[in-house]
């Protein structure tokens, strides 16, 4: 894949194509980690789209074996892509890791849906509701359904066949 870049002219019948090399050279998905990893604060998927033909695919590749991080920005449409060094160690200050200790959730549904309404953000599930339409149906929770047990038949292959006891529903 390769960028191509129009050239108009003053006359009409005269276009120009011109190739527009990619940024970055790449040959395969080694040298693409490679660049990866030489920008560990991202890359823009779009810099390196067209280095060769099947740098998405790829991309998707690194991305499922746990090598790459590849994060979409919904607010530009544009995906970014992380080296993942699981060597690197991350260290988190004691004061911030307190801080998120100490943050007390309610441990009502309805009051966290609440405080999501308070601050703009719309609750994927309505407790409340839920709640009222159980009371009136009498609607219990669901209980997991039995396996039913397979019943040993006289086509089953027996391979405890020295311990009869077993079998005793058989000889019927």
């Amino acid at each position: 894949m390769f960028t191509v870049e129009l050239v108009l002219t003053s006359e009409v019948s005269c276009v120009e194509f011109a190739y527009v090399q990619s940024k970055h050279d790449l040959k395969g998905k080694d040298q693409l980690l490679v660049l990866i990893r030489k920008f560990p604060e991202g890359l823009a998927v779009v810099e390196a789209k067209d280095a060769y033909p099947n740098v998405l695919e790829d991309l998707q590749a690194l991305k499922a074996t746990g090598e790459v991080w590849l994060l979409s920005n919904m607010d530009s449409q544009e995906d970014i892509v992380y080296p993942n060094d699981p060597k690197a160690k991350i260290k988190v200050d004691d004061d911030l890791k307190q801080l998120f200790r100490e943050i007390e959730l309610p441990r009502d549904m309805v009051d966290i849906e609440k405080e999501l309404q308070k601050n703009g953000i719309k609750p994927m599930t309505n407790t409340a509701k839920r709640r009222a339409a159980a009371q009136i149906n009498g609607v219990k929770p669901k209980a997991k359904p039995k396996k039913k047990q397979r019943e040993i038949t006289k086509r089953t292959k027996l391979t405890n066949a020295h311990l009869p006891e077993l079998f005793q529903n058989l000889n019927t």
